[in-house]
Parts: C-alpha cells; sequence; structure tokens
C-alpha cells in the first residue's frame, strides 16, 4: 500500500479560474443568497460552465471551499477553549463565533446545518475536524456546567445553523440567546 500523495498543483490558468470561482460564489452568495443559480457564479467569474463544475461539481463542493477558512479558525478556537476555565463561557463564546460564521451568505447556515451529519456530504467532511473539536468542548461543558444531555453537539449545531440571522451590525443574535438558555435544565 502506497502512501497518499499530494494533490497536483493546479496549472496558472487553472489556479485563476478556481481563485475567480471562489470570488464570484462569495460575491453573488453574498448578494443573492446561496439559492442563487451556479450558473451566475460561472458568469460572474468570466467562465464556462464546463470550468466551473470541473472546479466545484456541486454547490456543496463550492461551500466547503468558501468555509474553509472559517472551518479551520473554528476548529482551532474551539480547540484553545477547550483549556479555558470556564467551561460555560467557552461553550457559549465558540457557539456565538460559529452562529456569526456563515451570516454573511443568506441561507447558508441553514444549509450547512442540514448538511452536517451527512457523512456522504463534502459539507460534513470538510467540518468533521471543527465538529470533533467542538464536541469536546460540548461534553466538557456537559461535565462541568450542568447542561442538559438529551441533545448532542451535531444536534446543538444544526439547531443554531437553523436560526434566524440578525441585521448586521446586531450586537447579539436574540435566537441564539434563548437556545442558550435553554441548554441548563
Amino acid at each position: 500500500m502506497t502512501a497518499p500523495t499530494a494533490p497536483k498543483p493546479l496549472r496558472a490558468d487553472a489556479r485563476r479560474n478556481y481563485d475567480a470561482i471562489l470570488a464570484a460564489g462569495r460575491s453573488v452568495f453574498a448578494r443573492a443568497g446561496t439559492d442563487a443559480p451556479l450558473e451566475d457564479v460561472g458568469r460572474e467569474a468570466g467562465v464556462g460552465r464546463g470550468t466551473l463544475y470541473r472546479h466545484f461539481p456541486t454547490r456543496e463542493h463550492l461551500f466547503v471551499a468558501i468555509m474553509e477558512e472559517r472551518v479551520d479558525d473554528l476548529d482551532a478556537r474551539a480547540k484553545q477553549l477547550l483549556d479555558a476555565s470556564d467551561a460555560w463561557s467557552a461553550l457559549t463564546e465558540w457557539l456565538r463565533l460559529y452562529d456569526r460564521s456563515v451570516a454573511d451568505y443568506g441561507g447558508m447556515s441553514a444549509r450547512v446545518g442540514s448538511l452536517l451529519a451527512d457523512d456522504e456530504s463534502p459539507v460534513a467532511a470538510a467540518c468533521a475536524p471543527m465538529k470533533n473539536s467542538f464536541q469536546r468542548l460540548y461534553r466538557r461543558a456537559q461535565r462541568e456546567a450542568d447542561l442538559r444531555s438529551d441533545l448532542t453537539a451535531v444536534e446543538l449545531l444544526t439547531m443554531i445553523s437553523a436560526l434566524p440571522k440578525p441585521a448586521p451590525g446586531a450586537r447579539r443574535n436574540p435566537y441564539l440567546e434563548v437556545v442558550l438558555r435553554g441548554l441548563r435544565p
């Protein structure tokens, strides 16, 4: 059995197309939401359908690329918060960060939440390290902060993903605050 090799780097023109599609995806989804036609993304990127779908075979693959940096940041922050002195404060800080993490794109949060538990989804695969780190943080908070035990980490993430997002610039999401209060019996 041979060790897996790193993916072959993209040619310069393919890298430009990939970057253009990614930038267009961010722009189109920020403007029109995540249900915007992928053809709009390709048009804004200046690429044809074949190029678009060669780089991103599905909408989920484009979501994964757009979310990659945020997911990595969430994973790193969950790992840091595992050592926080107050498990409840650490958990609520992370959940507020998670709630804000995809608010720039209308509909993305709910879409991501619905895919987190689908092991076949590229979104679930991309989020796996973050979910694992959060699960450790959540379990610690359940033990130390007397949280309800009938809700799994993925169920909590799915619930928070489905919450309406506040207007840009809002200090806090009132819906999230209700969920946080409900975590304690």
